[in-house]
């Protein structure tokens, strides 16, 4: 699978770094609008000023074969992590001095380097590649086991220190890609038992519940549903795709699957009254 960088990063001497030592392929447009297919994809903090940003590449992020990482996240409007629809809870804070922490590999090259760390509960880091004693470098959200990744480093991997290592660096990138998901389609079936809906996905089971045979653009466009959710923050396209990918919905309606979801979730008490209000267009 191929490493890309993102257009902008691919124009300054970090991006020209990473091309020259791993052949990371540079982007010919922005990402928000035409984002590879597949693959791992660098974007520099500096990039993601906007709510909608983030939310764009996450998203982008969660598809089977994909994976995203930021990178010098210090330039990033930190404040848009904390945006309810991402569900990350991290932060940055100054790392400890970690020169002659006991460690090998990327982080021991990097080390005295290595300014800040993340702090936070969502997610995953790996406990040899993502972090040295109490300082995690690194960090990393998987929605289930066979979906994309959407990570953060603090790890500065442009540094002269790895011109000599760039099978180094090649193989905890790597790391990343072979923990995106395969996108084979027996192994999408073997895990599909994996797929835990979260809340958001109950909201989208209570909307197809409530009007059924609509479609997800429709849903998103019908009038009381606008004036009683926030659909932009729902992410009812990829939600929908997921439910449907894992037996949820079917042509449009739940399934079996689906409704024992939601009639087991907190939002099965309001179901009633949500059909009445779309039913009037009263909120």
């Amino acid at each position: 699978m191929t490493i890309y960088i993102s257009a902008k990063l691919g124009s300054n001497r970090k991006g020209r770094f990473l091309h020259s030592i791993v052949q990371a392929q540079p982007l010919t447009s922005d990402w928000q609008s035409n984002p590879p297919r597949q693959g791992l994809l660098l974007v520099q903090g500096d990039e993601l000023n906007q709510v909608e940003d983030w939310r764009t590449l996450y998203h982008w992020s969660m598809q089977t074969g994909c994976a995203a990482l930021v990178v010098d996240p210090l330039t990033s409007k930190t404040d848009c992590w904390q945006a309810p629809e991402l569900e990350i809870d991290w932060h940055l804070a100054a790392a400890p001095n970690i020169i002659d922490a006991n460690t090998d590999g990327l982080t021991k090259l990097l080390a005295d380097e290595t300014t800040q760390k993340i702090v936070g509960f969502s997610g995953s880091s790996n406990a040899t590649l993502h972090q040295v004693a109490d300082v995690i470098h690194t960090r990393y959200i998987r929605k289930h086991s066979n979906s994309g990744l959407f990570a953060i480093t603090t790890l500065p991997l442009w540094s002269l220190n790895l011109l000599d290592h760039s099978d180094i660096l090649l193989d905890w990138l790597n790391w990343l890609i072979t923990h995106s998901g395969d996108t084979t389609p027996s192994i999408v079936e073997v895990n599909k038992a994996d797929f835990i809906p979260d809340k958001k996905d109950e909201v989208v089971l209570l909307l197809i519940y409530a009007i059924p045979g609509l479609t997800a653009k429709e849903i998103c466009q019908h009038q009381t549903v606008k004036m009683l959710f926030d659909t932009s923050t729902l992410a009812i396209d990829q939600r929908w795709l997921d439910l449907c990918q894992y037996g949820f919905i079917s042509e449009n309606r739940l399934t079996e699957k689906g409704s024992n979801v939601l009639m087991n979730s907190d939002y099965w008490a309001y179901a009633e009254l949500l059909c009445e209000q779309l039913r009037t267009g009263t909120q």
